[in-house]
């Protein structure tokens, strides 16, 4: 009989069983295999490839991207004639987006509903682009009546009142390209 023993059947691994270090046949057991040498020295290139410049690259992208994932939009009180309903503060950003890109020498830039502790809202905050060259008061009167409009249509009788509502119209930037102002 040789000195190696088997018992039973194959048992499965363990959580805290080690990996043997992979060496070849006949090579110390301190001593990487050329293979493993190779497999590291191309790991760490790759990673070296990774570098702050490269993220530095890709950061607004990255960030731009993750802003556009899912997340829960706040409710909005709205009345009808049988009742209140809810509306996701999402669907009123994206009316009001589309309604304002109707306004001429306008663009909305980005859109910002806030609502009190009854979910009814109580400020819509506005960022334009407006067309080089528009006058700014009418663009911002425009975009004001627009905004009432659409939240009327969609809240119905909790619209608030022109008065009650402060629509904040902020010129965020200044264009004379067609494609972005119509």
């Amino acid at each position: 009989m040789s000195g190696i023993g088997v018992s039973g059947a194959a048992r499965e691994p363990s959580p805290h069983d080690v990996p043997a270090p992979l060496v070849t046949l006949g090579s110390r057991a301190d001593t990487p295999s050329p293979a493993v040498d190779d497999r590291l020295s191309r790991a760490t290139a790759l990673l070296r490839q990774h570098t702050d410049a490269g993220w530095k690259a890709i950061e607004d992208n990255v960030v731009a991207r993750a802003l556009t994932m899912f997340r829960p939009s706040a409710p909005v009180r709205g009345r009808h004639d049988i009742g209140d309903f809810f509306l996701a503060a999402d669907v009123i950003v994206s009316r009001l987006r589309r309604r304002i890109d109707q306004v001429p020498a306008a663009a909305a830039q980005k859109i910002a509903c806030t609502t009190g502790d009854r979910d009814e809202l109580n400020l819509v905050t506005i960022q334009l682009i407006a067309a080089y060259g528009a006058p700014l008061l009418d663009v911002a009167g425009h975009v004001h009546a627009a905004a009432m409009d659409v939240l009327d249509d969609l809240l119905g009788a909790l619209a608030p009142a022109a008065d009650k509502v402060r629509t904040h119209v902020h010129i965020g930037d200044v264009s004379n390209d067609p494609l972005i102002i119509a």
